[in-house]
């Protein structure tokens, strides 16, 4: 039954994308895309649902299939030649040799290579494999659901950009199918494949509006990922195994010299797709793509493959020389990420920004590698992806509704779209304020650093976390700022596609934080039980299997305030629901440090001269601007991977 889950998955997004894309009408584009969306929703909760009441790791061996050996060579090379011809259309020497290379190593390890070690199960499904299935499908099909009233609008405010909606839609469920292979590939060659195919995928995302702005950010993402994929192949290469389910009992040897440097180059190429310090302009950059692809690609899905990568190879991290060189690198970007954020007051580069410090947060705790940290890990990664997604969603309306995603031009946005101001409130909550997942697991995390005393991620975690209360704040101030903005001159509506999908993401933001524990014992403990022997509880529920398994005893304090926690999340409808029907903007005079001219919006200054207000926030661009941090983000990156590197190398020589 699960190889039938497994192949409807891989092939459901596949049939629609072609569906879509040979549409010849944006009416049909629009059912196809629905149907298609909801039938991938269906099917992952499906098989997450039948694997509930069979909750075992299960593995499926597709090796006696002679084509898919073949087919992935195919691939493989059909990807590395299209992106020699837009090397060349575009002139980038190092696509061209990137591409090349990516080439030459297939062929190599095709034909010449005598060392291949056949993988014993191709695909592999445990709890961490449903949860990610639950990840990409589910928030995967609402962003592709909100894609068609949302690319419509897009048309009518870029009449200069080609309308290629079909192909933008398909394009995004080609991802969907390769998301689904990453994770349930068992055999690292599967999952390389699948892999180069995200990168395409998201080079024509990025590229899609097909301005000179565009096509140099898709080309800066698509050299930086084809450069990870290398990595991640001469890994592999390098590893000589395949079967990802057998890296715990790798772990448990003595690792060599070659092992740590096949991990070395296996955890960039992860760091690469997750963006992390010095790779992580690529996501920067890749904002200028139209806000559902953002919200699939660059806070939901794409970048998680990279997380989930680090986290099938996590037994093999952890107090060693890699092990910290991960922890470290996740560090930094977290806490100079945020950083950048503050500066910044474009809406979707303030997400970019939070979202490469959060998958930083991540990357540490995967790197520490304890039992502790890898729930945290887990369970930031479900959070962020919801949040997240939320929020690139209601960037993307806001843009439509107000003109501009500059978060400046926000001020009052409740007084204009008081459903939109809700979705927003919800998603910034989300992502920093009690009692909401992202907030609890980063309680976890903090706690996991301490007991490993690494004390510089300590310090990291604590500063970083202060200033994400910072940023999310000035937002939400500007959100529900009584400004003075009529509803009536502004005419966009949002569309019934964009409220199903942002209703949706919001009920799971607080969904998925009530039901936590239940989501943390399905999921997440049955996954560290299967790699420790005594699973460490992060929070004091924490059970394995069947019987509970604690690694202390119950703290009764901890136990109050986690239910305190979980309670409050009950007030939230009773603030938001007075304010949705409630709210109104009340017109009067106001003061503006003169006399008003009457228009609420200038006044009469000093000698009589007429000043216009300006109520803003403060940015500090000249202290945490990008201007003054991002070259020395890629030193700094560059540097503690070298210094790794050297370490592996140093340790071997000693």
């Amino acid at each position: 039954m699960t190889y039938y889950f497994m192949g409807l998955l891989l092939a459901l997004p596949i049939l629609f994308a072609l569906l879509v894309y040979i549409s010849k009408s944006r009416k049909s584009t629009a059912v196809i895309t629905r149907v298609g969306a909801g039938a991938i929703i269906a099917a992952a909760v499906a098989f997450c649902a039948f694997s509930f009441y069979f909750p075992k790791a299960e593995a499926v061996n597709l090796g006696e299939l002679p084509f898919l050996k073949y087919n992935i060579f195919v691939i493989e090379i059909g990807i590395a030649l299209y992106l020699l011809y837009k090397a060349y259309t575009e002139k980038s020497f190092v696509l061209g040799a990137l591409s090349v290379g990516q080439m030459g190593f297939a062929v190599y390890t095709e034909f010449f290579a005598h060392t291949e070690v056949e993988s014993e199960t191709t695909l592999y499904v445990d709890s961490l494999t449903l949860m990610f299935v639950l990840i990409v499908g589910v928030i995967g099909g609402l962003i592709c659901i909100y894609s068609v009233e949302y690319m419509k609008d897009f048309h009518r405010h870029e009449p200069h950009v080609k309308n290629r909606t079909g192909f933008f839609i398909a394009t995004m469920f080609v991802f969907l199918s390769a998301m689904f292979g990453i994770v349930f590939s068992n055999d690292l060659s599967l999952m390389l494949m699948f892999w180069e195919v995200t990168s395409l995928c998201s080079y024509l995302l990025i590229g899609y509006n097909q301005t000179a702005s565009a096509r140099k950010n898709a080309l800066l993402a698509i050299k930086i990922n084809a450069f990870g994929g290398i990595l991640f192949a001469v890994g592999v290469y390098i590893l000589k195994l395949n079967n990802i389910a057998d890296l715990t009992t790798l772990a448990a040897s003595n690792a060599t010299f070659a092992v740590q440097l096949a991990v070395l180059l296996i955890a960039v190429g992860a760091l690469t797709k997750c963006a992390q310090f010095p790779f992580s302009s690529w996501l920067l950059g890749a904002m200028v793509a139209p806000s559902p692809s953002s919200a699939l690609l660059h806070s939901s899905t794409m970048v998680k493959a990279g997380i989930f990568l680090l986290l099938r190879i996590s037994p093999l991290l952890g107090s060693n020389t890699v092990g910290t060189a991960v922890t470290t690198i996740g560090g930094v970007t977290f806490i100079i990420s945020a950083l950048m954020a503050v500066s910044q007051t474009d809406s979707k580069r303030v997400l970019a920004h939070s979202t490469v410090s959060n998958l930083g947060l991540i990357v540490a705790c995967v790197g520490i590698n304890t039992s502790e940290a890898i729930w945290a890990a887990v369970m930031l990664t479900l959070f962020h992806a919801i949040a997240k997604s939320l929020l690139f969603l209601a960037v993307g309306s806001a843009t439509h509704q107000l003109g501009s995603r500059d978060i400046e031009e926000m001020d009052g946005l409740i007084g204009i779209s008081k459903t939109l101001t809700v979705f927003f409130i919800i998603g910034i909550a989300g992502m920093f304020l009690a009692p909401f997942g992202m907030l609890i697991s980063k309680w976890a995390a903090m706690k996991a650093f301490l007991d490993s005393h690494n004390i510089l991620i300590v310090f990291t975690v604590a500063f970083g976390s202060t200033v994400t209360l910072f940023f999310w704040t000035k937002w939400l101030g500007k959100l529900i700022a009584n400004a003075h903005r009529k509803p009536s001159d502004f005419s966009y509506k949002m569309r019934g596609d964009e409220k199903v999908s942002m209703f949706s993401l919001a009920a799971l933001v607080v969904g998925v934080c009530m039901l936590h524990p239940f989501v943390s014992d399905f999921f997440v403990i049955p996954y560290i039980g299967q790699r420790y022997a005594i699973v460490q509880g992060a929070l004091p529920y924490a059970e394995g299997g069947v019987q509970p398994v604690f690694s202390a005893p119950i703290d009764p304090v901890a136990s109050w305030i986690m239910v305190s926690m979980i309670g409050a999340i009950f007030i939230l409808p009773l603030i938001l629901i007075p304010l949705y029907r409630h709210f109104k903007v009340k017109q009067t005079s106001v003061y503006l440090s003169g006399e008003n001219t009457g228009d609420d919006e200038s006044f009469y200054g000093s000698l009589g001269q007429t000043r216009k207000v300006e109520l803003k926030n403060w940015y500090m661009q000249s202290v945490f601007g990008e201007k003054f941090w991002m070259k020395k983000t890629i030193y700094i990156g560059a540097g503690i991977l070298i210094a790794g590197f050297f370490a592996v190398v140093g340790g071997q020589m000693l």
